[in-house]
């Protein structure tokens, strides 16, 4: 393939739910270029761009593939992602890179928006990059092209507007109308065919394309006034003020077709190509110091790329995707990523499996490279000397958490090395050990996402894990004053062991954490000894009283004692300490405080019930519910003890049907039933026993 320069460029992410034909849709426009030479298979695992072993596994997309096609002397680099959002991180990186956003959805979709649109949609709009739709599957008998179009202006904007119309459905389904050049498009022989419309859809295709001309003379006041003048555009000005709606966001155009039949999808590239944007056509978010700004795409500038998947492969390596934002890159140039230095290996570009070397890559367009060391997915590439980085992404909170723990001891050494190695690739995979709770805890956004985790594990490192519930970090504190002592003696020949001290306790408000007094007078305890007092008490802060968690927001004073000549030590006192600690903890009423979240969940409003009642039974406190399109959104704070495998539950409780955010919120007070059972397990576990 040669190099391409921005202005014949088109980068287009293809997003929305699982199912609804992104996969097949790039496939098809594979095989109309000639780029492949039959149409693969998703049962049969032959597509072009789920090609990795856990996707032919599957039979879903798990990553997003990046297929260069050329088109009537256009690079169109097509970026087909996953429909699942437990895989959102693939869609957010996408889109970034993307210059337009092609939604797809199926034209038998008759519950509605899907989450998968929805989430497409909102990426979208959030990085500033234009949308447009395609309704696939109007070959299958139950389509309803006029339905979806309605559900899509209903959940998205009144600015949806048809560009083409559908002739026929099911088997009786043969081509498109094309609104733009009034003519009917068909399939013949794997090839386009275009004829007139129809007689008995000439008045239908006429007034959907006056409305269409309406709207894009809307969205100007100078084509307004042409329109008002002549009663039509002419096709320059159709198409400028055509593009420019698209690009502000004023028209989100329909398109429709049968990925399977091929019908409307040589249509959709032409309009790749007579729409949607150029890199030209974007601005680089750039931070600078503490400052954001905006550059344009330009190849005359120093070199600077922004990564945004990273993909390992056996016998290669890791392969980091990237799109060049301002100058060029040729295979061996030395850059530089933060402080590291990196020198660009083999540069390809690339067609899903298939990849060929790229001789310069120009500002605007999206290749690979091989075995970068200093790199991973989300950072700068650029040439020394630049003072910028791409701005980073703002990724979702995890959803889904486990601890994990190795099936065979030999792996505990390298599993750390491993995890972190897939969350490079992964921004939305987390992985850490908690001190706190001495897990190790991995983060994801769904089931798919950990098991896929899981599936890399084994098949990469050769390593087994086991999934069990996190421990939950739970704090401990008091809700009353007290006072007393303790003494420690210990006499079993020679030297013994003597110490003693009288604290008072009293609460602090919260957020205010622990606070050692020392109000020792007169020397009842020597100044040399009073550090081992405190330290008695810090070393167990961390491990608790009641429930093994932390304590947290409470005073202690130190205000007298007793010590020996020769027995007392930092040790008797430490013991003393920790030992007096503890008994005035418990009489000073202990109370359990547990860390609460906000839940923030999308829903139809069929299924709005049902989840206010899960809430309720979760100990959840909804805060408010109110409508977006046609679906509620509802906010509620729950405590994390009641999350774990919330996923599953939403996603049972209204097939699939709704989405959730979750995000810190604070700590609050157990109710008292709940702490007694917590207290209660935890005095039966093996730590329990130990203390």
């Amino acid at each position: 393939m040669k190099s391409y320069h921005a202005k014949d460029i088109r980068n287009v992410a293809i997003v929305g739910h699982n199912s609804v034909g992104k996969t097949l849709l790039t496939e098809s426009m594979a095989y109309y270029t000639g780029t492949i030479n039959r149409l693969g298979s998703i049962d049969d695992g032959t597509t072009i761009s789920d090609y990795s072993a856990e996707e032919i596994e599957k039979k879903y997309s798990i990553r997003s593939s990046l297929i260069s096609l050329e088109f009537n002397k256009t690079k169109l680099n097509i970026l087909d992602c996953p429909g699942y959002a437990d895989f959102i991180g693939e869609t957010y990186g996408a889109i970034r890179v993307a210059d337009s956003v092609l939604i797809t959805t199926s034209a038998t979709n008759a519950q509605g928006t899907e989450v998968g649109s929805e989430n497409g949609y909102e990426i979208s709009k959030e990085l500033n990059k234009p949308v447009a739709f395609f309704v696939n599957k109007c070959d299958s008998e139950n389509a309803d092209y006029n339905k979806v179009v309605a559900d899509l202006t209903d959940s998205f904007s009144s600015s949806v507007t048809k560009v083409q119309i559908p002739v026929g459905k099911g088997d009786n389904f043969t081509g498109i109308i094309d609104l733009i050049s009034m003519k009917l498009f068909e399939v013949e022989n794997g090839k386009k065919v275009v004829k007139d419309i129809p007689a008995d859809m000439a008045d239908e295709a006429q007034e959907l394309r006056e409305a269409l001309v309406e709207n894009i003379a809307g969205t100007d006041e100078d084509l307004m006034e042409k329109f008002f003048e002549d009663g039509d555009l002419s096709p320059e000005d159709f198409d400028k003020g055509f593009k420019n709606a698209f690009k502000e966001g004023l028209i989100l155009p329909v398109f429709c077709g049968s990925a399977l039949k091929q019908i409307g999808v040589a249509s959709l590239m032409e309009n790749f190509n007579r729409i949607f944007l150029s890199p030209l056509e974007n601005k680089i978010h750039v931070v600078k110091g503490e400052e954001e700004l905006e550059y344009d795409v330009d190849e005359t500038k120093p070199f600077s790329a922004f990564i945004f998947k990273t993909v390992s492969e056996a016998h290669v390596g890791d392969l980091s995707f990237f799109k060049v934002m301002t100058g060029s890159v040729t295979s061996g140039a030395d850059v530089v990523n933060d402080d590291h230095n990196e020198k660009m290996g083999k540069i390809e570009h690339v067609t899903g499996k298939n990849r060929s070397e790229a001789s310069e890559v120009f500002a605007g367009d999206i290749a690979a490279v091989v075995k970068l060391k200093n790199s991973k997915t989300f950072d700068t590439l650029k040439a020394k000397g630049v003072d910028y980085k791409i701005k980073p992404l703002k990724l979702p909170s995890s959803l889904i958490w486990e601890a994990v723990q190795t099936k065979d001891k030999k792996d505990e050494a390298k599993i750390g090395q491993a995890l972190t190695a897939l969350s490079n690739e992964d921004p939305t995979f987390i992985s850490r050990f908690d001190p706190e709770l001495k897990q190790t805890i991995i983060e994801g956004q769904g089931i798919k996402h950990i098991s896929t985790i899981l599936m890399k594990l084994n098949d990469r490192y050769g390593i087994d894990i086991d999934t069990i519930k996190p421990k939950i970090p739970y704090r401990e504190t008091i809700t009353k004053s007290v006072e007393g002592s303790y003494r420690h003696k210990k006499q079993s020949g020679g030297k013994g062991q003597f110490a003693e001290v009288h604290f008072k306790m009293r609460p602090r408000e919260r957020g205010e954490g622990f606070n050692f007094v020392d109000a020792i007078t007169q020397g009842s305890i020597p100044a040399r000894f009073i550090p081992a007092v405190e330290k008695g008490i810090l070393e167990t802060l961390p491990n608790g009283v009641i429930s093994g968690s932390k304590v947290i927001d409470l005073e202690v004073e130190l205000f007298f004692g007793k010590f020996h000549d020769v027995d007392s030590s930092e040790m008797a006192f430490k013991i003393a300490s920790w030992t007096c600690f503890k008994n005035l903890f418990r009489e000073a009423k202990p109370m359990l405080l547990e860390p609460i979240y906000e839940v923030v969940i999308v829903a139809p409003e069929a299924y709005t019930g049902d989840i206010m009642g899960d809430i309720s039974s979760k100990r959840g406190r909804p805060e408010g519910m109110e409508s977006k399109g046609s679906k509620q959104v509802i906010t509620a704070k729950i405590p994390l003890s009641e999350l774990y495998g919330y996923s599953t539950t939403l996603r049972s409780m209204t097939q699939g049907k709704a989405s959730f955010t979750l995000e810190y919120s604070h700590y609050d007070v157990v109710p008292h039933d709940v702490q007694e059972r917590i207290v209660q397990e935890w005095a039966e576990s093996d730590k329990g026993d130990e203390e």
